[in-house]
């Protein structure tokens, strides 16, 4: 039985690698090697960011929505 979910993981894992589209959306490539507009975002905590200021620093922006 344990074969089988190892084989089930596998292919699974499989498809999706192979489903994930290739190359660059069209919609996207004229913002590529373009600076990203200085924008200025609020954390939960109420606290203003401006992205300019964390120039030459590595950054994640993890943006969700429950909706």
């Amino acid at each position: 039985m344990k074969w089988l979910a190892f084989a089930f993981t596998i292919a699974s894992a499989v498809s999706l690698v192979l489903a994930q589209p290739s190359g660059t959306p069209d919609a996207l490539k004229p913002y590529i090697g373009k600076p990203v507009p200085d924008v200025t975002l609020v954390d939960v905590e109420g606290k203003k960011h401006k992205l300019s200021s964390f120039k030459g620093k590595v950054l994640l922006l993890n943006f969700w929505s429950p909706h």
